[in-house]
């Protein structure tokens, strides 16, 4: 057994020995003849190109080889007629190496069996009015009809590349195509309907244009191919991809498809399926301002995506159709900075919405189906929203919601309004600009229900209650309907519209103007005194959750620049209104609530068994609240009105001392704390009165001078039927012109200035007459004897503790 073993291994060494000394052999004729193999070659390769092939220099590669035999190439050129215009090789190559059937080089022409190209470029170069640089590549018919040698030639059917430029770049198509390729190994079987291959790449795709002026697919991706079939149909021209495997930087994605190569024909189609893909990673695969648009979105999980190209190789710039279809479940979507959590839907991307309109940006469209999530803390629902014309996006959709309002706290952070109960039920179709930098129009059609809220808006702090109402969204315009609130001991029940509201919302929320009709049976003033004082920051909610924050700076940071500087024109009608000591009833007002405080454009109201009617303003610009008012009061209890109205700021003459029927105008200025008390001393203006059957009850200045001149006479109850005057209020002065108070107990005629400090200085004249002799007189009779008899002169001038003192004698004329 050992010796036929010998025996054996001594046949296997002699053979090799044989095989080694032919290969030497022929090694040895390459490199002694290597100037006529070259030769060879390049005519060889040169059979079937109509252009021009030059090699600088062949060596041989005997290890390389091994057991066959290959030469290396040296800057290897491959220009097409026409270079001198264009100026692009085919190839340029600094290696070729070449691997040649050994028994070829003893029977005829070398027969080349393996070529791999090293460093260098290969630029496929077409010009706008389609002539290629590849056209050297079209086969010659003159001195080629040796059907033997042509078989021959079939047979290299392996290639190789390694760091090489790929450059597809076709003018005329507006195409253009840059692969770097670290390596790329082909290898081609024939067969009696074409050929297959298995490739093996490894490469950086820098621009993948099929359309050079819409941008480039898999722009700067990585792209691998490991054991890729390719089927080639001979009489179809039709090039096939099988499903299989090819990777995109580290996303394993599965490619399949066919490339048209016919006359007639140049379609092509790719159906792309990626599972468990980065949505980052998807979206890049797409054409650069598609990739753009879709940053602003955003999914924490992987999703399964499928999409299909199809378009033409043929066609001057004609863009592919593209769709794209994907699932999504209990994912957390980013969209617009917006957080979506526990979301669900599927999804589907076309840049064809409408066939025959183009394939363009404005026919472009992104759908989301049966979405459901959470934001934040509220569930949704949303049976579609699409995003459509992707180069001035719009977004549409419908969204459904129940939650209850407390959770709005959380995304709000409480800023603007701090909800304690109530629940909201939303059903709303939107239509907006999807960046609000756009000026298109915005759209809400629906309504927001809400039932049994209770809130505080935390600006003026002011609490709400048993709150329902109806938003009903129009377009562009917001109706408040059927809307209840109560605060404290009052109700209120409003109906309001916002017109153009959404259009204003972020352009210019100044010009909102919510239109406010307000109705209630009784309004404690006190309760909405936190309205007269200017508008205060909402106190911030001390939150740990960032989207929350993020949430309310982006959202609720709007709504609240929106309240603050919106305008609210309210017409009011209140049966009955407190304040106070100040009660009326009947009251109707229309009133402007602005940024820098309030018009009051009308208020009438019943007091006092007459009418007030006041137009003003409050102007809350400052530290204090500067207020004017013009009012005009017919037939009221005077001393209701001074008791109504804290004696309008005074105490020299005070509703206990008046009584009559008051009917005047007056035309006043004043400064008004936030609580709504008057500033002491700070009304300037004029009261224009006449008090009818009125009396001076108990005026401790009256009494002094009957004290002092009439003690028979009663000056704790002066009556008089009709006093009227017109007085200029000055800050802590009250300027009297001359007037004649005809009285019960006497006639005075005064004038001078009557200071709340100091500096009283009012001429009393007094007829010591009795007026109670002249009575029964006429008027006119009566006015002549008023001054009979003697006639006393006093002042009345500051005293000691702020009282007045009444001294004898006549104002000076200096005073």
């Amino acid at each position: 057994m050992r010796r036929y073993l010998n025996i054996s291994l001594k046949i296997i060494g002699g053979l090799l020995g044989i095989v080694l000394l032919i290969w030497l052999g022929i090694s040895l004729y390459v490199k002694a003849n290597h100037e006529v193999l070259l030769k060879n070659i390049t005519e060889q390769l040169n059979d079937d190109i109509s252009g021009k092939l030059s090699i600088e220099s062949m060596e041989p590669e005997l290890i390389r080889g091994f057991p066959g035999i290959s030469v290396s190439l040296k800057n290897v050129l491959l220009r097409d007629s026409l270079w001198e215009n264009h100026k692009h090789n085919l190839l340029e190559a600094k290696k070729v190496y070449v691997a040649v059937d050994a028994l070829s080089l003893l029977t005829g022409p070398p027969r080349i069996k393996k070529i791999s190209v090293e460093g260098g470029t290969i630029y496929f170069y077409s010009d706008s009015l389609g002539y290629s640089n590849t056209s050297l590549l079209r086969k010659r018919t003159t001195g080629n009809n040796n059907p033997d040698k042509a078989k021959k030639n079939s047979k290299i059917n392996n290639i190789h590349f390694s760091d090489i430029s790929f450059i597809y770049d076709n003018k005329f198509k507006n195409k253009f195509f840059n692969i770097d390729v670290s390596s790329f190994s082909g290898a081609l079987k024939n067969n009696s309907k074409g050929w297959k291959a298995v490739v093996d790449l490894k490469s950086m795709v820098n621009q993948l244009e099929f359309n050079t002026r819409r941008g480039s697919f898999l722009k700067n991706r990585h792209l691998r191919m490991n054991d890729f079939n390719l089927v080639f149909d001979n009489d179809q021209k039709k090039l096939t991809i099988p499903s299989q495997l090819i990777n995109i930087e580290d996303d394993a994605i599965r490619v399949g498809g066919f490339f048209m190569f016919a006359e007639n024909s140049s379609d092509f189609s790719l159906n792309i399926q990626a599972k468990n893909i980065p949505f980052r990673n998807a979206s890049a695969l797409l054409l650069p301002h598609i990739t753009k648009k879709l940053k602003s979105y955003d999914l924490k999980k992987p999703i399964d995506v499928q999409a299909l190209i199809k378009g033409q190789l043929k066609g001057a710039g004609k863009q592919p159709l593209v769709r794209a279809a994907w699932q999504v479940k209990n994912n957390t979507l980013s969209a617009a900075g917006e957080i979506i959590k526990n979301c669900s839907f599927a999804g589907t991307f076309t840049n064809q919405l409408i066939a025959g309109n183009g394939r363009t940006d404005t026919n472009s469209v992104i759908i989301f189906y049966g979405m459901l999530g959470k934001w934040y803390t509220i569930d949704f629902r949303a049976p579609k929203i699409l995003i459509s014309n992707l180069k001035r996006p719009i977004i549409e959709g419908k969204f459904t919601s129940n939650f209850p309002l407390k959770k709005l706290n959380a995304v709000s952070g409480g800023k603007t309004f701090h909800f304690n109960g109530g629940t909201a039920v939303l059903d709303l179709l939107y239509k907006a600009p999807f960046y609000k930098t756009d000026n298109k129009p915005n759209f809400i059609v629906g309504t927001i229900r809400i039932n049994n809220a209770a809130a505080t808006y935390q600006p003026r702090n002011l609490k709400f209650n048993r709150i329902s109402l109806l938003l009903n969204f129009k377009g562009q315009d917001l109706f408040l309907q059927n809307m209840k609130v109560r605060s404290g001991k009052t109700q209120l029940y409003m109906n309001a519209s916002l017109r153009n509201f959404l259009n204003l919302y972020y352009t210019d929320p100044k010009k909102i103007v919510l239109d406010w009709q307000i109705t209630s049976p009784e309004i404690n003033l006190g309760e909405f005194i936190a309205f007269l004082g200017k508008r205060k920051s909402g106190v911030k909610v001390t939150k740990t959750d960032t989207e929350s924050k993020a949430a309310s700076s982006r959202i609720f940071q709007q709504l609240d620049e929106v309240l603050d500087q919106a305008n609210a024109h309210m017409l009011l009608k209140v049966d009955r209104l407190v304040y106070k000591n100040f009660v009326a009833s009947n009251i109707t007002s229309d009133i402007t609530m602005k940024q820098s405080g309030i018009a009051i454009n009308r208020v009438s109201l019943n007091h006092g068994g007459g009418r007030l009617e006041v137009n003003g303003n409050i102007d809350q610009s400052g530290s204090l609240n500067k207020i004017t008012t013009a009012t005009r009061i017919t037939n009221v209890d005077v001393q209701k009105l001074f008791a109504s109205f804290d004696n309008f700021g005074q105490d020299a003459i005070t509703d206990q001392n008046l009584r009559g029927v008051f009917f005047g105008s007056t035309n006043m200025s004043a400064t008004m704390r936030d609580n709504g008390e008057i500033v002491p001393r700070s009304f300037y203006g004029t009261v224009s009165f006449a008090i009818r059957n009125g009396a001076l009850v108990k005026f401790e200045p009256m009494e002094k001078i009957g004290r002092l001149t009439f003690p028979n006479r009663n000056f704790s109850n002066i009556t008089f039927k009709n006093l009227k005057n017109t007085l200029t209020i000055e800050g802590n002065k009250v300027l009297i012109p001359p007037m004649h108070i005809e009285t019960s107990v006497f006639n005075i005629f005064a004038n001078g200035v009557y200071s709340f400090t100091t500096g009283t200085n009012i001429a009393l004249e007094v007829p010591l007459r009795n007026p109670q002799k002249d009575a029964l007189l006429s008027d006119s009779l009566r006015e002549t004897r008023i001054r009979r008899g003697i006639v006393l002169n006093l002042t009345a001038v500051d005293g000691l503790n702020g009282n007045v003192k009444i001294k004898l004698g006549k104002k000076k004329a200096e005073d």
